[in-house]
């Protein structure tokens, strides 16, 4: 490709003035040797020039606000979806601790100190935390299926 083939292709460019700085001056030098690029970019200049006088269309109102509303609406949402998520997290890890801590306690108080010796005590701890893990899951398998599908109807609606 020569360069008239490609001053040519950034005529439009130059006469919108989106050209970097080296390529404008690659364009000027050559219009000043060529004449018929010299006309094409004129024409371009005539056409860039009548689509700035031309007004820019201005949305309604009422659509700037529905569009304006319907943002403030999302940030709410997502503002108190981050906080519901805070909040969950925080309760799984507070639960979970009082959880695991309440057998051991559980034990001491009802069998004293020799009772948290007991070989028992830990098979029985082991079985204790599985079962506590199986049930946590279930519920937090069912709060996922219900904020999904709680999700799914706000979307709908």
């Amino acid at each position: 490709m020569n360069d008239h083939v490609a001053i040519r292709r950034m005529l439009a460019l130059a006469a919108a003035g989106a050209l970097e700085p080296n390529e404008e001056r690659l364009v000027a030098a050559h219009i000043q040797s060529c004449a018929g690029c010299a006309a094409e970019l004129e024409e371009w200049q005539l056409l860039t020039g009548g689509l700035r006088r031309l007004p820019t269309p201005q949305p309604p109102a009422s659509l700037v606000e529905r569009a304006r509303a319907r943002a403030e609406a999302r940030l709410a949402e997502e503002a108190e979806y981050r906080w519901h998520r805070g909040v969950m997290i925080f309760l799984v890890f507070f639960a979970w601790a009082l959880t695991l801590m309440s057998w051991p306690l559980v034990r001491l108080v009802s069998g004293g100190l020799l009772g948290l010796l007991d070989p028992r005590l830990n098979q029985a701890w082991i079985g204790f935390a599985a079962f506590t893990t199986f049930v946590w899951l279930g519920g937090g398998a069912a709060a996922v299926l219900l904020s999904l599908r709680q999700r799914r109807e706000r979307s709908l609606a």
